[in-house]
């Protein structure tokens, strides 16, 4: 069995905000890690993204990026934060650019104004948001994304936040909000007015696709698993969970991923490699195969893309072909 290459990994449950689509917030108090544990993560990673809760909360947030940089030999990590942090990102991010350039922090935006505030639960949260984005251009922070989580209150917004993201110049990602009773503890997102998320979605993958950057063209790709996610409940491409990447929680229990509460072993107890080539382990791919909750994240996603080129390629081909001759995007 082959070591992972993507990892998400939750170094706190603390957070402060309180959104709808998501109950981290509600859940008890428990035990966070200490920065020697991240040592012992596979070499192999190279994507990791650093989540919560909200990671700034974390005194030691720097120390645990320096540790996941150095064992796994320089990997892409994006910090996912809600923002509201700024004195504490303002500490940190000069530190997070000297560790290297592929240390980047994605800012979640879910509306403009008032919209985000009600999202997130925080009275002023918005213009706290845009603090925070203005202090990482003044610092040249240049590894920088928004992060839009569309659901039906707010999908009409999704086209004005990937605006946003131009004007400062950084990247976007959006999906929409999905469920996990163990993690995101929550069955309660619904589905996403269908015409309405294409409607916003299509502006966003033009934009994407008439781009020199070959990264802006594979979001543009995924987004149409985002689409075809919210429509069927579906998955565009096989689910890789359990065997390219996997979760960790703050206490270092090793899941699949975000959404299947089956545990493979716990970092601070084993070796990863006696976690990964495990019985227990082999047990859960299995119920990864037979998985009846499907999914549609990047955490799962970025792998399926990385083992299957020829069709996102051919997807990209063919849309800038239909838009020269002026036709819509084709979303599948």
């Amino acid at each position: 069995m082959n070591l992972p290459v993507d990892a998400v990994i939750a170094v706190t449950y603390r957070c402060d905000s309180r959104c709808n689509m998501c109950n981290i917030w509600q859940l008890p108090s428990v035990g966070e890690m200490g920065v020697d544990v991240f040592g012992r993560l596979p070499s192999t990673l190279r994507d990791v993204n650093i989540t919560g809760g909200e990671p700034f909360l974390r005194d030691d947030i720097v120390d645990i990026i320096e540790a996941v940089y150095d064992t796994c030999k320089g990997p892409r990590i994006v910090i996912s934060t809600n923002g509201f942090q700024k004195r504490r990102i303002s500490h940190a991010a000069p530190k997070l650019m000297k560790i290297g350039r592929n240390v980047g922090i994605a800012v979640s935006v879910d509306g403009i104004g008032d919209m985000h505030d009600g999202i997130r639960g925080v009275e002023h949260g918005f213009d706290r948001v845009l603090e925070t984005l203005k202090m990482l251009s003044k610092l040249r922070y240049r590894n920088v994304r928004i992060a839009f989580t569309a659901q039906r209150d707010n999908v009409k917004h999704l086209g004005a936040v990937y605006d946003l993201s131009r004007q400062f110049g950084f990247q976007f990602t959006t999906s929409v909000a999905q469920n996990s009773d163990f993690y995101f503890s929550t069955t309660a997102n619904q589905r996403v007015e269908p015409l309405e998320l294409e409607g916003e979605l299509e502006h966003v993958m033009r934009k994407e696709l008439i781009s020199a950057n070959p990264k802006r063209w594979l979001r543009a790709y995924f987004y149409t698993g985002v689409l075809k996610y919210n429509l069927k409940g579906e998955r565009a491409l096989e689910c890789r969970a359990g065997r390219d990447s996997f979760y960790m929680d703050p206490q270092g229990n090793i899941y699949p991923c975000l959404t299947l509460d089956r545990k493979m072993g716990n970092l601070v107890e084993k070796s990863f490699d006696e976690i990964w080539k495990s019985e227990i382990a082999d047990d859960v791919r299995g119920a990864v195969d037979r998985c009846g909750k499907p999914c549609w994240m990047i955490c799962t996603a970025r792998t399926s893309m990385a083992r299957n080129p020829l069709k996102p390629a051919r997807w990209i081909i063919g849309n800038w072909g239909r838009m020269l001759v002026g036709k819509g995007i084709r979303n599948t």
